[in-house]
This record gives structure tokens, sequence and C-alpha cells, in this order.
């Protein structure tokens, strides 16, 4: 419940409020949400609010845990993904300077968990931050691909918007404004997003029970969807 305190924070306004009511046998924790009805301020949120007072891994532990993870991607990943995957592992320390903030991000940033005004198209809020990890600010902007597109049952099983260029144009302005201000993002942070995103992408989709994704995985397609374009 702690985590979900530090989330509902990090991200006010668009995570629910979660209050907890019993404890039952076999550790199983009770806790109720509000509904919310019915995404770029959604992103930068965690990178000004989360609460200093939030319990943060060891940055030199946790690099030592992404990297392993990724080197195990470049060893059993398909050929394709080699040159992407040796060209990212190298960068991956610039996610953990002091200066780059650990956040909570959602790891599973699906369109059912995402509300949004069926009239406006605005976003409401987030649900299910269940599997919740905290880990360097950027690490959940692949969910950026959930809103430009949509999975499909064949080919790549991944097919983008026809405007979706367009729409990821705004959404990388509109982020960077909302980060930086006026005086915009300088070039390093630009760069440490854009690790930060493939990183995310990476280990959310390039694994099926625990080793690398084969091709039969609709999710090792969909990551060659959105990082091989």
């Amino acid at each position: 419940m702690d985590l979900l305190r530090d989330i509902e924070q990090a991200y006010a306004g668009f995570a629910p409020r979660h209050q907890h009511h019993d404890d039952l046998a076999g550790g199983v924790i009770v806790y109720t949400m509000n509904n919310l009805g019915g995404a770029c301020i959604f992103f930068t949120s965690a990178y000004y609010n989360t609460p200093d007072s939030m319990a943060r891994p060891d940055r030199a532990q946790l690099f030592s845990t992404y990297s392993s993870l990724l080197h195990q991607l470049r060893r059993g990943l398909p050929r394709r993904f080699h040159s992407t995957l040796d060209a990212l592992i190298p960068q991956v320390p610039i996610l953990f300077d002091e200066s780059w903030p650990l956040v909570p991000h959602h790891v599973d940033l699906l369109e059912n968990n995402i509300h949004v005004d069926k009239i406006t198209g605005r976003m409401l809020g987030i649900c299910d931050w269940r599997g919740a990890e905290v880990g360097p600010f950027g690490i959940s902007l692949g969910g950026l691909e959930t809103m430009l597109g949509v999975r499909t049952t064949s080919g790549d099983f991944w097919r983008y918007h026809p405007n979706f260029e367009e729409l990821e144009h705004l959404f990388w302005d509109r982020l960077f404004y909302y980060l930086g201000g006026e005086r915009g993002v300088s070039d390093v942070d630009k760069e440490r997003i854009r690790v930060a995103r493939l990183v995310g992408l990476f280990l959310a989709n390039g694994f099926q029970n625990g080793v690398a994704a084969t091709e039969e995985s609709e999710d090792l397609r969909f990551l060659g969807a959105v990082v091989l374009r």
C-alpha cells in the first residue's frame, strides 16, 4: 500500500485512490479503488511529483539488473534485434545518473488500462497499478505506442493509425514542453528519454516466461514493429 500511496501522489489526478480494507489468509490484501470516468501530462507528472519519501532501489543494483536482462535478450532474441541492442546497451548507464529521477512507472499500459473521455478523447486516468515498479523516468514511455496503433491478428501483430506520425510528433513536442517549459529539454535529457523508452519496450516485450521470446511470441512481433520501423 505504501507504493500505491506514492503512485497516487506521483500521478495525482490520473491514478485511482486506493483504500485498504482487510488482510486475508495467505497474505491476500483486500483494497478498493474509486472508479475512473469514461498524455503527456500523465507521463511528466511523476518527473515532478514523485514524493521524496518514496523508497528507491539502489541505482547501482538496478543498473546491474537492467544490464543483465538486456544482455540476456542480446544473446537470445533473433538476429534482427542485435544491432539495436548493441547500440542501446552501452547507453544504459546514462539512466542511472544521480540527476535523473527514479519514479514509479506502470508496466502494463495496454488500452484497457487507459481510461479516456469517449466524447473528447481526453485521457482521464490509468488503472491496474498492481505490478508498478520504480525505475528511471521514461521507462514506461513505450506505452505511447498503445495510443498510436492497434493490435492485429496477422502480419506484425501491430498496425499504426494512418495519422500516427502527426500524433507522435505532437506527443513528443508537448512532452518536452511540459518537462522543460519554454527553455526546452537538453539534448542529453532527450537522449535519456529515448534510451529509457527503448529499454522499457525491450524489457516489457522481449521475454516469454523468463527467457528471450521466440518468433511465435506476439509480444516479440509487436516489439519488432515498434522498435525496428
